[in-house]
């Protein structure tokens, strides 16, 4: 052993020196008589002591020498060697942090002492670094349990002895809604699952005689004893608030105990079955003697460690794959039990890192990439040496990592969907085959914190915006991913709170409104040019993260890609912009029909009336259509009908409106016109029809003309008035030897 003393009283003649001498005559003694070279020896390179004695009858000395070395360096030990302190001497020493006080007497008893005292010390020493390990190994091992009940794809909560929630994983937030922050350190887990409170299933298991109680709450639910965990119960049961039209969950609760095998919590595992339900239903409504699909049961998880040890094996595991957690833990031998040949597992291949070709090379097709995470793989395989006749798991394996992010271990579940697989079959000899369960797709989203700084950019994120999530995480550039220049996100919005005030600044004229899902959030629809080859259509919402006290440390943003829907709305809104073209329009001469004539000429005689515009009409009639009908068929008198509309379209004005009133007779609708100026406008069009090339035969050309009526309209006056006098135009010119406008004036006495 090693000693440093420091002697602050030492008078020349070595007294306490000696004395330490003869005490440890085989320990290394080093004597500093101030305070600079004992500071020296201890954070120098070479001396490195084991115990550090300090000397001084005062003690206010002692004191301040012990603060500068404390100060300076790590100490070991120390022992302070004093003449007979005083009560308040001795505990001001020993609250500054000495480990014990020796006191020096004359007849040198102190010196026989003094070895019992330093190994009293040293042993003290031992034993609190010994539970300091311990508490820190106890506290790893908690921190790698919560990450692997965390990582875990199934669904679960635990509940200590209190009924408090200690866990409530990231599966169990996607499934019931409700984050961890809101759940952890309360009471409140019934309300993911029920309207008003009363207990869930661990609560029972944890209170006992559940056997009274679970018949009240699940009795019609097929509530059971689990086959697999004993004190274990399962059942499934509706819980109409999940999703738009509520989920099916089989759920299990088991006892936690302590080493003395006290019941100190519980677990709750909960799995959607909904998919099985539907499945369940299609085979009774075709199968009647089918009464069930699948069987659910616990899951069985097992963990290895970085060394490819299994470290947890649970008792779902052991009924499952028919081996004990005793013969497991430890081994490296899974496979040789599993596929009868050793080869890797998957949680073998995710803790090596395997690429998709090697995950390949041992499942073929079968496996698939997790939605939800990266390095995670979902396979579902036929296992032979599984049960009496092999059964069908799907299994998934995922990394758990340290707080550095090495990875430390990988955790696998598997499920016997056996019932499942063998429903399938089933369904594909009578019914269409049944689609695959989908947990639900990825969504795109961001998280920045109080400082607007990225937290999280997850893949779907990565994948739609094509910034990857090492590019932005801890910046504040996550608008490079959306916008040419630096601006706020509507996350950045809500986190300032001071996006009432400010929306209209960047969000005018896109559709935005307040969240009716979280409050404080907003929802908005934007364009984003520089997304994809033609730009996309992203529908985003942000909302406010908040601590336990209330208070925002951050906002959430989810982007969703909706630009089919939005081009999916652009051709609905031109089919319907086609549609009514097509039902206001004559299909034969493309003029508008007589219907939207009646609606047109109703609105501009109720202009004319309001601003004493003048409007004129024109109706054209075809002269002896029926004898060209009769002599050359309907064909070339349709083709007559055209070219009547071709020249009307030809000497109309913009504001002008033409219609096909019925079989050969035309209207046009003159705004802003009076009646000379009508006048002229049909004399332009008699002669351009009356000019027009009409061959209803090959070398013959037949002349073709109409008779015009032409009048203005009267205030006050009907529309049938109105149209029966510009009609009456068309017989008197017809009368006086057809191919002709006449003007009718309207009646005397009126003003125009």
């Amino acid at each position: 052993m090693k000693i440093l003393l420091l002697d602050l009283q030492d008078q020349g003649d070595a007294w306490v020196a000696n004395g330490l001498r003869n005490a440890f005559p085989e320990d290394a003694l080093h004597v500093a008589g101030d305070v600079g070279t004992a500071r020296a020896a201890l954070t120098g390179d070479g001396l490195a002591p084991d115990l550090v004695i300090l000397c001084d009858e005062d003690t206010d000395r002692l004191l301040g020498a012990y603060a500068i070395l404390a100060a300076n360096a790590t100490l070991p030990a120390t022992i302070a060697l004093t003449a007979s302190p005083s009560v308040d001497a001795a505990v001001c020493l020993l609250r500054a942090g000495i480990d014990d006080l020796h006191v020096l007497d004359v007849g040198n008893t102190w010196q026989r002492q003094l070895p019992v005292v330093v190994e009293g010390l040293l042993q003290r020493l031992r034993e609190k670094d010994a539970r300091q390990r311990h508490d820190a190994e106890l506290q790893a091992s908690q921190q790698y349990l919560a990450q692997i009940i965390d990582g875990s794809s199934v669904a679960m909560f635990v509940i200590d002895s209190a009924h408090r929630v200690t866990h409530w994983n990231q599966a169990c937030e996607a499934l019931t809604g409700m984050a961890a922050s809101e759940m952890v350190g309360t009471r409140d887990h019934w309300r993911a699952f029920y309207a008003h409170p009363r207990p869930c299933m661990a609560d029972l298991i944890l209170d006992g005689g559940i056997e009274d109680k679970v018949a009240h709450y699940y009795g019609t639910k097929g509530y059971r004893r689990s086959a697999t965990l004993t004190g274990t119960y399962e059942a499934e049961d509706f819980f109409p608030g999940f999703g738009e039209s509520g989920r099916w969950l089989f759920f299990t609760a088991a006892p936690l105990r302590d080493d003395a095998g006290r019941i100190v919590g519980a677990i709750e595992t909960l799995q959607d079955v909904t998919e099985v339900h539907r499945t369940r239903d299609a085979l009774r409504n075709n199968e009647a003697l089918l009464r069930q699909i699948i069987q659910c049961s616990s899951v069985a998880t097992f963990v290895i460690d970085e060394t490819h040890r299994v470290t947890h094996w649970n008792h779902a595991a052991e009924n499952l794959l028919g081996k004990t957690a005793e013969s497991t833990i430890g081994t490296r031998e899974l496979a040789r039990d599993i596929y009868a040949h050793e080869r890797p597992i998957l949680a073998d291949l995710v803790l090596d890192g395997a690429d998709e070709r090697t995950i390949a090379h041992y499942y073929g097709g079968r496996y698939r990439k997790s939605e939800m995470a990266d390095g995670i793989y979902e396979i579902e395989d036929f296992f032979p040496n599984v049960g009496d006749q092999g059964r069908w798991l799907h299994f998934a394996a995922a990394p758990l990592r340290n707080e550095e992010g090495r990875m430390i271990g990988a955790i696998e579940t598997l499920i016997d969907v056996s019932e499942r697989k063998r429903a399938e079959a089933l369904l594909q000899e009578g019914e269409r085959r049944l689609a695959q369960i989908i947990d639900g797709s990825a969504v795109a989203m961001f998280v920045i914190d109080a400082a607007h700084r990225v937290t999280h950019w997850n893949q779907a994120c990565a994948a739609l915006t094509g910034l990857p999530a090492e590019k932005v995480i801890g910046t504040n550039e996550h608008w490079r991913a959306f916008y040419a220049d630096a601006r706020p996100c509507m996350a950045d919005l809500v986190l300032d709170g001071a996006i009432e005030t400010r929306v209209a600044q960047y969000y005018s004229a896109k559709k935005y409104h307040v969240s009716h899902v979280v409050e404080g959030g907003f929802e908005a629809e934007d364009f984003f040019a520089a997304f994809g080859s033609s730009g996309r259509w992203l529908y985003f919402t942000a909302a406010p993260l908040r601590n336990a006290g209330g208070e925002i440390i951050g906002a959430i943003e989810t982007l969703q890609d909706i630009t089919e829907q939005k081009r999916a709305e652009e051709r609905l809104r031109q089919s319907e912009e086609r549609y009514r073209v097509l039902s206001i329009t004559d299909g034969m001469t493309g003029l508008y029909n007589a219907r939207h004539f009646a609606q047109r000429l109703s609105e501009e005689m109720e202009r004319c009336q309001r601003y004493r515009h003048p409007l004129a009409l024109m109706v054209l009639d075809v002269d002896n259509f029926k004898t060209f009908n009769d002599t050359w068929g309907h064909v070339q008198g349709d083709q007559v009908l055209i070219q009547l509309a071709e020249c009307i379209t030809a000497c109309l004005r913009r504001t002008d409106q033409a219609f096909r009133y019925g079989g050969e007779e035309f209207v046009v609708l003159l705004p802003e016109t009076d009646l000379p100026e009508a006048e002229a406008a049909a004399e332009r069009v008699r002669a351009l029809f009356a000019r027009s090339d009409i061959s209803p035969a090959p070398g013959l050309r037949v002349e073709c003309t109409a008779s015009i009526g032409v009048t203005a309209f009267v205030p006050g006056e009907s529309p049938r008035d109105f149209v029966a006098r510009a009609d009456s135009g068309t017989y008197e010119a017809k009368r006086q030897g057809k191919n002709r406008v006449i003007r009718i004036l309207p009646p005397a006495g009126t003003t125009l």
